[in-house]
């Protein structure tokens, strides 16, 4: 590598690196400032966004962040009713589809539907 490509190629780093301090710094003193912004970034963990922090960036972490939310509900509902009603792990629904057959997210009036075609289930429970 010669010299001048060594050269622009650390002097593009540094520039890359200065625009980033420049940024943080920015984003220091905004939250030094709005203590509810430091804590929603507090909860934000940027390990599993792809990409930049813009409002793109921002807008597909938020609709993964609230499919998983969605999705763990649901789970959680299942065990939760599962353990109510005492049953084991792989139990039916009084449908006579298995739990997984029914929604993975829950629907209006927290119901987990079943999703089985031709069944009429409306809800998850267990005999």
């Amino acid at each position: 590598m010669s010299n001048s490509t060594l050269h622009a190629t650390y002097a593009g780093a540094s520039r890359a690196a200065g625009a980033q301090a420049a940024a943080l710094q920015l984003l220091l003193a905004r939250t030094g400032a709005d203590r509810d912004l430091a804590l929603a970034l507090a909860q934000v963990d940027i390990t599993q966004m792809k990409g930049v922090l813009d409002a793109a960036g921002l807008q597909a972490a938020l609709a993964e962040a609230r499919a998983e939310r969605d999705i763990t509900a649901a789970l959680a509902e299942r065990c939760r009713r599962r353990e109510a009603a005492g049953v084991a792990l792989g139990a039916t629904c009084a449908c006579g589809h298995s739990a997984a057959t029914h929604a993975s997210r829950l629907v209006n009036g927290a119901r987990l539907p079943c999703r089985h075609t031709g069944c009429g289930c409306g809800d998850l429970a267990f005999s």
